[in-house]
């Protein structure tokens, strides 16, 4: 899902919101009181962020939601925004999602730091960083080798029978960001 209108943006530039759209995406169909069980939210709470979320299209009913029973799924695993837009109100949400959604990034990489790692884990977990030179239209293609990259396990995520019998999830992160504090004064426009 390319998110572009800046309403849609400010709808999930709330890391609960964040963090609710990623427990439907694995473990949907579900309901605001099974998915408040994954966040330590109430789940009054939930159902208020999980509509909004709906309303702005990142998730929708459940075919067969009936009663109290009223599931939520997903309607597109991936979300992806660009920080740079053209309208100024846009750039302005874009700015914003993007604070939010590298901060829970971080705040979840930090966590996971103080947890202790399973045996079958240890030594495959990595960090890993590069300072690359790079023109626009290489980046854009770095981007893609990514998407081709993680494209064969994206059905893992809402298909459950898809998982390898020892796997578990595993949170892959990507940001290109300019390096300005090590750009040449007179390149940085």
């Amino acid at each position: 899902m390319d998110i572009t209108d800046p309403k849609a943006m400010r709808a999930l530039a709330h890391p609960l919101r964040i963090q609710l759209l990623e427990v439907v995406g694995i473990h949907g169909p579900i309901t605001a009181a099974r998915a408040s069980e994954y966040v330590n939210e109430s789940p009054s709470n939930c159902s208020f962020h999980l509509r909004t979320l709906a309303q702005h299209g990142y998730i929708e009913r459940a075919p067969g939601a009936t009663g109290r029973n009223k599931p939520w799924q997903i309607t597109d695993i991936t979300q992806n925004f660009n920080r740079d837009q053209a309208d100024p109100d846009a750039e302005l949400a874009a700015v914003a999602l993007s604070d939010v959604f590298q901060n829970w990034e971080f705040e979840r990489m930090r966590a996971g730091r103080h947890l202790p790692v399973p045996e079958a884990w240890k030594g495959h977990l990595y960090d890993s960083g590069s300072t690359l030179f790079l023109t626009p239209e290489e980046v854009d293609g770095f981007a893609a080798n990514f998407q081709q990259l993680i494209a064969p396990y994206i059905g893992r995520i809402t298909d459950p029978a898809q998982r390898p019998e020892a796997s578990a999830p595993v949170r892959v992160f990507m940001a290109t960001t300019l390096a300005h504090d090590l750009m040449h004064k007179d390149t940085k426009e």
